[in-house]
């Protein structure tokens, strides 16, 4: 159990320097184009999570279709939403903003899976909410591009983990987890081609550093759920505000002000104690492990835990 821990902040770290370098590639490219490269190269390398009786044609072999299309389409939006976030926003207030998700899984699990949930869970999501209006604060100081961006990138998250509990149990692990990296790989690079331009040699060693951390924290993440089990490595994914806070601070000269921490305080917690809580009421349920929501969605976003 500690290892699976151990290396879920490991992976989480990974996906936070992932970020970083996104924010370090500027305006200088697309975002499609960025998320293109980004992950051309882990999708290539996807073969190594494939146990036996997988075959590649198991990517696009699905038993629930509808579903699975429109998993694939929502994970898969989240990168480039992410990264056009990342781009114009400082770096600690964009995760803030993404880590309004389980907030969201939360209000769509009672609209879409009819879901109960009890007023502890429903005042969190409130405080949420409320983080998030401190954040961004309209009509105080400028709404961004970059904050739609962020609210669309939890938004799909929220949607990608909703549709990965309906799925179930239904499709195997390769893929839940190839389909990610191959519709992520599709859609941006038909939607970069407007804007296309060739990288430089300086942007190319940026976009291979991202791909690298693409497909590495991914990697370590897989190998955690074989030590804990997946639902129990969620709350490491929080370790990523002190990553942005550090990175945002040290590497992009950005101090948020007292209002934004606070902010990001009240949004963080939220999510924490909504995580806490789903604990508490699986206790004593059987004991599944659920490959759909075994699976982040993405760098750049927070993972796609239940």
């Amino acid at each position: 159990m500690v290892k699976g821990i151990l290396l879920a902040f490991l992976a989480f770290a990974v996906f936070a320097w992932g970020d970083a370098v996104v924010k370090e590639i500027g305006h200088g490219l697309d975002p499609f184009e960025v998320t293109f490269f980004g992950y051309l190269i882990p999708l290539l390398l996807s073969p190594v999570f494939m146990k036996s009786g997988d075959r590649i044609v198991d990517l696009v072999r699905w038993n629930r279709p509808w579903l699975m299309g429109l998993r694939v389409f929502l994970i898969a939006a989240t990168t480039p939403f992410s990264v056009m976030a990342f781009r114009s926003l400082p770096f600690a207030e964009a995760f803030a903003l993404l880590f309004l998700m389980p907030s969201l899984v939360t209000v769509l699990s009672i609209f879409v899976l009819k879901e109960h949930v009890r007023w502890r869970r429903g005042l969190a999501v409130c405080a949420a909410f409320i983080g998030v209006l401190i954040i961004v604060r309209p009509g105080f100081k400028e709404f961004l591009p970059g904050h739609l961006a962020a609210l669309a990138t939890a938004l799909c998250a929220a949607g990608g983990v909703i549709t990965g509990r309906m799925i179930g149990h239904t499709e195997k692990r390769f893929t839940l987890i190839g389909t990610v990296f191959l519709a992520t790989t599709v859609l941006a690079g038909l939607l970069m081609i407007p804007g296309f331009a060739w990288p430089t040699a300086q942007q190319w060693v940026l976009l291979l550093s991202f791909a690298a951390t693409a497909f590495v924290a991914q990697a370590l993440f897989i190998i955690a759920t074989l030590y804990a089990p997946a639902d129990r490595l969620g709350a490491a994914q929080y370790s990523q505000i002190l990553w942005a806070l550090a990175i945002g601070a040290l590497f992009f000269d950005e101090w948020p002000d007292a209002l934004a921490l606070v902010g990001i305080f009240i949004v963080v917690a939220a999510g924490l104690f909504i995580f806490a809580r789903e604990q508490t009421l699986k206790r004593g349920q059987p004991r599944t492990d659920t490959p759909a929501e075994a699976v982040p969605a993405g760098t750049a976003a927070p993972p796609a835990q239940g």
